[in-house]
């Protein structure tokens, strides 16, 4: 997928407070929190007066509020966390929003115009809200990605669990990279944290 489609999906995460009442009630406000926070993340996406250290401090302020990063994160390592440390933990969870952080806002440049279309909610089981969403470029009609947003209550707002893009899901496909590392070093948490550490310096050095 283009970088900047990517970016888009992130962008539009952000976090609104919107009452919930009832079960329908909570699917269409999960509509209605995705569509504004759309035109809300224009405004981020279009900014060129904000400075690296000030794109970097929003960035993290959306993570927090706008996804459950610790659930996120926790998945991510799957089974594994249960054998990590409470420091190993500790780091970790650090370094995944850390890395997630700087990767998202040295690509913000590549935001090009695209904008989302609401096309429905679906209530799922253990409370998860699915909001169906197209990203489409106006200029080129032909261009479009469909997008599936999984979102639980949270008080009076949503918190976004994972993004599906055209039937992938970003939290499976980083959980398999993880895996990936982990399988090549014994299942080594203290591999794959040092493994995040030089991602994370790499990032870092090309901000």
């Amino acid at each position: 997928m283009h970088s900047s489609v990517k970016i888009f999906v992130f962008l539009i995460a952000l976090w609104i407070p919107i009452e919930t009442y009832g079960e329908e009630g909570s699917g269409i406000r999960a509509e209605q929190f995705i569509e504004v926070l759309s035109s809300e993340a224009l405004t981020l996406a279009t900014d060129t007066t904000l400075t690296s250290k000030d794109r970097l401090s929003k960035i993290s302020k959306l993570l927090s509020e706008g996804f459950d990063m610790p659930w996120i994160a926790r998945f991510v390592l799957g089974r594994n966390w249960r054998n990590a440390s409470q420091n190993e933990r500790e780091d970790y969870s650090r370094l995944f929003k850390t890395i997630l952080e700087h990767s998202y806002s040295r690509q913000f440049t590549d935001y090009s115009g695209q904008k989302i279309l609401i096309l429905g909610h679906k209530l799922g089981r253990r409370d998860y809200i699915f909001v169906r969403s197209r990203i489409f470029d106006p200029v080129r009609s032909n261009i479009h990605i469909d997008v599936n947003w999984r979102l639980v209550p949270a008080g009076n707002s949503f918190k976004i669990v994972d993004i599906v893009i055209e039937g992938v899901s970003m939290a499976v496909t980083q959980r398999n990279e993880y895996a990936s590392v982990l399988q090549r070093n014994g299942n080594s948490i203290p591999a794959l944290i040092n493994a995040m550490r030089k991602s994370l310096a790499k990032l870092e050095k090309h901000r």
